[in-house]
Order: C-alpha cells, then structure tokens, then sequence
C-alpha cells in the first residue's frame, strides 16, 4: 500500500514547524514510517534560496520558481520513493503556502497552477493560521529578528517593519485560506496540545478512510 503526503501549510510562526516534528513523532509511536521535506529544505535549492532571499530585489517570479524547483528535487529523490514503499511524507510548507506568498506580491494564480502542476496533491492539507502578534512574538523569540522578505517589505507595504508584517500576514493568511478550500484551516493560536491533538484527529482520520 502506498503511503499518503500530508502538507502543513502556513506562514512562518504559524506553527508549522513545531507540528511537522509532534506530528511525525505520534505518527512514529503508532507505527507509521514518515519522511518530512518543505520548502527550501532540498540540498540542491536550499542555499541558493536562502542567499537569494537575502537580497530584497530579487525578482519574486524567479523566487517562486526556486521553491517549486527545490520542492520538485525533494519529491523526486525523497518522498516519492519512501511513499511508494508505504511511507507517510509531511511537507513543512508545501503548494498552498507558495500560492498564498505568491499571491499576496501579485503572481498570477492561473500561471502558479500550471508550475506547481507539476507537483503531486497533497491527501490531506492543513492550513495553520494565527494572529499577527502571536506569529511575531514566536519569530521574535525563535530567531530575535523579522525576516525582511516575508515581513512584505519586498512589496513596499510600508516603511515601518512592525506593522508592515501585520499588514502582510493578514493577507497572507487571507489568501492561503482562499486557495485551501479543499483542506482544513487550524487556528494555532490556542494551546499547543490542542492543536497538536487536533492535526493528529485529523491526520488520523484521513488515514484509517484509506
């Protein structure tokens, strides 16, 4: 039996990466192999993406394009064979979360489809949503900066860091619920065990209808 793709999608702070690793535990414990993978995690994209974001300026098409790019060498070396062996694969950001960045700085969402056409659908996806303030306060304490790119100053929201990245995340958000009409939005705001037992509900019972 083949495995399944499950596609944690959200902002940075959302929460993603803290539910990828408790959710591939649990799943672990119940007797599932998982493999993770997400974006800017391939070995042959990863770096070039995180040299290139680091420059403002550059083109955001040609950004998309490394994403999709660096998912693709994942899927293909990574997930599609662990899956085919049975394997359950978490994506830590996956198609949505491109679409809604991609959308929130102006990219056609008819030329996004056709480029992530090329990737496979996730079974099941997630989308993780919380307050502006609470993903700035979980940055700020993960890393103790903003990340320029994703705080939206690359699209002139405004001069001011702070509430430039409000502005951003509330129609990132926006838009990532709008293109996750087929999946579930999870609010992460509330207490981490329970969303941690919410996604694992969830996951759970996309599993056992296979």
């Amino acid at each position: 039996m083949e495995g399944k793709i499950i596609a944690l999608e959200g902002s940075e702070g959302s929460g993603r990466t803290y539910h990828v690793s408790s959710l591939k535990a649990y799943l672990e414990e119940q007797g599932y192999g998982v493999v993770t993978f997400g974006l800017g995690m391939s070995r042959l994209m990863g770096e070039p993406i995180s040299k290139k974001k680091r420059d403002i300026v550059f083109q955001r098409r040609t950004l998309f394009l490394a994403y999709v790019t660096d998912l693709a060498d994942q899927i293909e070396n990574e997930v599609k064979p662990m899956v085919k062996a049975g394997f359950l694969a978490i994506a830590d950001g996956y198609t949505s979360t491109l679409k809604a960045w991609g959308l929130t700085r102006g990219l056609e969402e008819d030329w996004m489809n056709y480029v992530l056409s090329a990737l496979p659908v996730a079974n099941l996806s997630l989308g993780l949503v919380s307050t502006p303030r609470e993903i700035m306060r979980r940055i700020l304490r993960k890393k103790g900066v903003l990340d320029p790119l994703s705080s939206g100053i690359d699209i002139c929201i405004n001069g001011e860091l702070f509430s430039s990245y409000e502005t951003y995340l509330n129609t990132f958000q926006d838009n990532l619920r709008k293109v996750m009409q087929d999946g579930v939005i999870v609010d992460t705001s509330r207490s981490f065990e329970v969303v941690k037992a919410e996604i694992a509900n969830l996951v759970g019972e996309r599993i056992e209808k296979a």
